[in-house]
């Protein structure tokens, strides 16, 4: 008879185990919205079942039975911030979603999840770039976001124009910026145009020169500018920039349609231009069209004789990956975001999108760049690196700098009638 209760006890507890695995195996479905950092427009050609970013969700699929991903890729911009905004209100938003770190995360905090409590001593240890997710850079503030994959900037140059102007720059790089110009004089009695961009886009701000000012001022200064505590009229660094880009166009060392063109990559790659800006995420197209033999990689000359900021190079996480404080599965959310995080997902998606992993323990021999003389540079400068102005700094003062910097490039305006300008629109937000 003990028997007989015995097995039906057994039978009964069976059953309820049973019942219990299929209850946690109920299918789960997240929605994840992904930008540049997981995939590039060259993957965007192929079927998106070959992306590098789909493999590595199939491989978290394939941990975690019943657990659907699903990808929807997305250009970070202010539209999309804007669409999901609006899909954050009515609860229906992407349980994951890739945004900008900094000014442009910060005032999303009231539709995130504060990752503090959910983030591993692993993670925390390995993964870089904590500070430019951590509501507005405070010590032990909100962390919004995990950091993902690093991109780093400074000027690119054609090493055969280079050598055609008589110098070497891999031997004797221009060290000011005052080099420099004399550099783009000697590059210009060949007949190339020494220095092209794309003003129009803002490019050459934050992806290059914007450094001057950072050199100069430092960064308390551009926080106190942008709050008003300080003025940027006043501001010696922010002025120099201006002036010193200006003065480039003036003696026609940059492209005669700066404040206008639109086509400045293609125009480095054929060879008419000498110089230009660029980093990692363009590598690999620049070296593809000039041949890894001319294609080199400048840091920034130094514009101050005593810079308060010296790095030579600027960049760091300016993507993130965050999760919605609407999100149904959250926990599992965290679990996912960190498998991307991963070592092993950080490889897998820097051989493929370019961007440099977001990761202490990632070495060049990890991704097979111990012969990429490029990389190695970038490598070695991004252990000392200046943080993106324009994620640093309010997003509306940016693209003010954005909007008027070709005005400023032409001579249509002064740089301190545009530093005027600012202060104006600093005092108009308050």
């Amino acid at each position: 008879m003990a028997m007989k209760r015995f097995v039906l006890l057994l039978s009964i507890l069976m059953i309820i185990t049973s019942v219990s695995a299929i209850a946690q195996a109920k299918p789960v479905t997240l929605t994840f919205w992904c930008g540049s950092a997981y995939y590039n427009s060259d993957e965007a050609k192929k079927p998106q079942s070959e992306w590098a970013i789909t493999k590595i969700v199939k491989q978290f699929e394939a941990l975690n039975p019943g657990v659907t991903v699903d990808v929807t890729p997305i250009e970070v911009s202010s539209e999309t911030i804007a669409k999901f905004k609006a899909a954050a209100i009515a609860k229906n938003g992407p349980d994951v979603i890739e945004l900008w770190t900094g000014s442009y995360l910060f005032p999303l905090k009231d539709i995130l999840v504060p990752l503090n409590k959910y983030i591993s001593a692993e993670d925390r240890k390995n993964i870089s770039g904590w500070d430019a997710v951590t509501y507005n850079f405070e010590k032990n503030g909100d962390i919004l976001a995990y950091p993902i994959g690093n991109n780093y900037a400074g000027l690119v140059y054609n090493k055969a124009l280079i050598k055609a102007a008589g110098m070497d720059w891999d031997k004797n790089p221009p060290k000011t910026s005052e080099d420099f110009r004399t550099a783009l004089k000697k590059i210009k009695e060949t007949g190339v145009v020494p220095f092209g961009f794309d003003g129009s886009k803002g490019r050459i701000l934050h992806y290059a020169t914007i450094y001057w000012w950072v050199e100069e001022s430092g960064y308390e200064r551009l926080v106190t500018n942008a709050n008003g505590t300080t003025k940027y009229e006043d501001d010696k660094g922010f002025i120099n920039l201006m002036t010193y880009m200006r003065s480039l166009y003036e003696d026609g060392l940059t492209n005669a349609d700066a404040a206008t063109s639109v086509d400045y990559d293609s125009k480095f790659s054929t060879g008419k231009y000498a110089v230009t800006v660029g980093g990692v995420n363009n590598a690999k197209a620049f070296e593809a069209a000039l041949g890894p033999e001319n294609f080199g990689f400048l840091p920034f000359p130094s514009m101050s004789a005593r810079p308060k900021v010296k790095a030579s190079i600027i960049g760091g996480a300016g993507n993130c990956v965050a999760i919605g404080n609407y999100s149904k599965n959250r926990d599992l959310a965290v679990k996912f975001v960190s498998f991307l995080s991963s070592k092993a997902s950080f490889i897998a998606l820097t051989k493929s999108v370019t961007t440099f992993p977001a990761r202490t323990d990632v070495t060049l021999d990890d991704l097979g760049w111990t012969n990429d003389p490029f990389r190695q540079k970038i490598f070695e400068l991004s252990k000392n690196f200046a943080f993106w102005v324009d994620n640093s700094i309010p997003a509306y003062q940016y693209d003010e700098m954005k909007r008027f910097f070709p005005n400023i490039l032409t001579g249509r305006l002064s740089p301190q009638d545009f530093a005027k300008q600012m202060d104006k629109l600093v005092q108009d937000k308050k």
